[in-house]
């Protein structure tokens, strides 16, 4: 349940099969973004490539191994949302990593979302 009305829980359905569903649009957005592997403390920080309502692609120095479940913050400011702050709070594994090349300093890294809430300042 949410803890207030300005939150929003989404669940999303994993018993559907991804042939069964169009792959969601994915928006050039970067935001900032924390991430947190589960049961650790400590916020790691990265910015956000794309994002889609089923996952998001971002940057950050660290690599973490595929399946690795995480605990995520987007920060959407209200220039994005037309209205005030807007935070998405969102848990899932990790799908992918790509390693950065010679002309990055940072690595790419993809992960679905099993399910999120929006939280309004």
């Amino acid at each position: 349940m949410p803890e207030n009305e300005n939150e929003q829980f989404v669940q999303v359905g994993s018993h559907i099969k991804p042939d069964q569903v169009a792959r969601a649009p994915r928006f050039p957005i970067q935001a900032p973004f924390s991430f947190r592997a589960g049961g650790e403390k400590i916020w790691h920080e990265g910015t956000t490539i794309n994002i889609s309502r089923s996952g998001v692609l971002f940057k950050s120095d660290l690599v973490l191994d595929p399946k690795t479940v995480l605990e995520m913050r987007i920060a959407f400011p209200p220039e994005m949302t037309g209205d005030t702050e807007t935070n998405v709070i969102c848990w899932g594994p990790i799908v992918r990593w790509q390693p950065h090349s010679a002309e990055e300093s940072y690595h790419s890294l993809a992960a679905s979302f099993f399910r999120y809430r929006f939280q309004r300042d």
